[in-house]
């Protein structure tokens, strides 16, 4: 007599489970893959900023500003050591006197050249402001390297002025400029102890703590907040992005858009800001520095060691004190 060979329901049920335990060990290895993957290419993203802006700085023996103002500068902030104790906001109330910031052209818009964006650059009119309507299409193009592949949350994205009015779109970017140690950004970005503050024009001979140990560029991921890559909008902010992996939420004024700095608050800490550098990266947050290299810092490590790398010269601690 035939008998037909077939599983058991016993038999059936090993096998998937079995199976079920053979993804459960190959999926965090697959996981772990792509997230190594994403790392390095976030770091050949901010290695090839790097190599622009010495590029740039060949080409101008300079760096670029932070961002372009068409305008005088401020008088430096008071200083809070000395007088009657008064505290200083960074981010006062929205008014309808906005603090002018055009055209308000990135650092990293005014390195297009060197990174193999000639056309889009020639395509910029620098002397029109980055937030009118006419520059929609130029601010809106997705760049390549300025988003790290860990950042859930690029693309065109919307930016608000601090009534919460719509101001227009525009393409993100997960990395922001170094202002320093401390620093009153929103308010006063002429002055700070990093390397690139409003119409900075430093020199590499002008960074005196050495190019391997200060920061030029670090990560300030979207999922933290969404800036543009084009620059700084006048009377626009930077937010804090909606489930944000953070306590607070916070809006911050138009200079934060090209800046971050390193202030009381660890790398990725729950009570971080809007102008403080954030990674999508776990445990880690990388940072390019003025000798082109690139280093992952630990979210653990010593903060007063993170404050000396954000400036460009120990003995100016005129950004420290605020």
């Amino acid at each position: 007599m035939f008998r037909r060979r077939a599983f058991t329901l016993i038999e059936l049920l090993v096998t998937i489970a079995i199976i079920g335990v053979l993804l459960a060990l190959l999926l965090p290895a697959v996981q772990a893959a792509r997230e190594s993957a994403r790392r390095v290419q976030c770091r050949n993203n901010l290695k090839q900023i790097g190599i622009a802006l010495h590029l740039y700085h060949d080409t101008h023996s300079v760096l670029p500003p932070g961002y372009l103002f068409f305008g005088p500068p401020q008088p430096p902030p008071a200083d809070p050591n000395l007088g009657p104790t008064t505290k200083i906001k960074d981010a006062p109330p929205p008014g309808l006197l906005k603090q002018p910031n055009d055209p308000g052209w990135s650092w990293l818009a005014l390195s297009l050249p060197f990174l193999d964006q000639a056309p889009l650059h020639n395509s910029i009119n620098f002397n029109i402001a980055v937030r009118l309507p006419v520059n929609e299409v130029i601010r809106t193009v997705s760049l390549p390297f300025a988003n790290c592949p860990s950042d859930p949350q690029t693309g065109i994205f919307t930016v608000y002025d601090e009534q919460t009015a719509t101001m227009g779109l525009a393409q993100t970017s997960s990395y922001a400029a170094c202002f320093g140690a401390f620093g009153l950004i929103n308010t006063d970005p002429d002055y700070g102890s990093g390397l690139f503050l409003r119409n900075s024009h430093f020199r590499l001979a002008d960074i005196s703590d050495g190019l391997t140990s200060t920061i030029a560029v670090g990560e300030r991921a979207t999922i933290m907040a969404k800036s543009s890559w084009a620059g700084v909008w006048m009377g626009g902010t930077v937010r804090t992005t909606p489930g944000a992996p953070v306590y607070t939420a916070t809006t911050e004024l138009a200079p934060a858009m090209a800046f971050s700095r390193v202030g009381s608050r660890a790398l990725n800490d729950p009570y971080c800001e809007p102008y403080d550098f954030f990674s999508p990266h776990t445990g880690v947050v990388f940072f390019l520095f003025v000798d082109g290299s690139v280093h992952s810092l630990s979210t653990s490590m010593d903060q007063a060691t993170l404050q000396h790398l954000a400036t460009r010269a120990s003995d100016d601690d005129a950004g420290n004190v605020f």
